[in-house]
């Protein structure tokens, strides 16, 4: 297919890296991708580790994966609170059974792993993550980027050109999604990378009297 036949998400959680998230979201749009970001909600901003606001476009129960080419998850922190979501699990492991293209780079093989999708499978992460990869049953690489079937993983920011060069490479191997089930893009997306003040990471408990927390972001005022 040809990017401007492409359909690509790309998830978004608190903490992720400013470039993984960014780069390949603006790579794409400029060749003529239609590409969502993908949060948890779409009525919520998200920080990334350094106060960088990312909003999503589309929820986990509004993307139709028979209308998408690929999904690609970035890395920082954001993958430990992706993994936490069973909707984000399962959307990646459904996602692997139907053959689309997953792409993950830095600490998103924390995700790959959550979703048992890469036991047997050559793929390279962050080195900080080396044996979570490994101990998920992964033949591990380091190299700048691994291609294994379906699945493209790289390292880090550095490791972005070759990784949304194989992205590309990979979609043009393949035919377009043919499902019709996302709503028409937005002129302007709500995932743009253009803002006005910075977001600012809080917690807040689960429930009354919870022990378990969970992170929320705000627009500084």
């Amino acid at each position: 297919m040809q990017l401007t036949d492409a359909r690509i998400a790309v998830l978004v959680e608190n903490q992720y890296q400013e470039l993984e998230l960014w780069y390949p979201v603006l790579r794409f749009r400029e060749e003529g991708a239609d590409v969502r970001v993908v949060g948890p909600s779409t009525s919520e901003v998200y920080a990334s580790k350094l106060g960088y606001p990312a909003r999503a476009d589309l929820t986990v129960a509004e993307l139709d994966l028979d209308s998408i080419d690929a999904v690609v998850i970035p890395g920082g922190f954001s993958p430990e609170y992706l993994r936490r979501n069973p909707e984000m699990v399962k959307l990646v492991r459904d996602a692997n059974d139907k053959g689309l293209l997953i792409a993950a780079i830095c600490h998103a093989g924390w995700l790959l792993a959550s979703a048992g999708i890469i036991k047997g499978r050559d793929a390279t992460s962050v080195a900080t993550i080396r044996d979570d990869v490994i101990n998920a049953g992964a033949r591990y690489v380091d190299a700048p980027v691994v291609i294994d079937g379906n699945l493209i993983t790289s390292r880090l920011p550095n490791d972005l050109p070759q990784f949304c060069a194989a992205i590309k490479a990979a979609l043009a191997g393949r035919d377009p999604a043919k499902g019709t089930g996302l709503p028409a893009p937005a002129e302007q997306p709500a995932s743009s990378p253009a803002y006005t003040a910075t977001a600012i990471l809080k917690n807040r408990a689960a429930g009354p009297a919870s022990a378990n927390y969970r992170a929320y972001a705000v627009l500084d005022a």
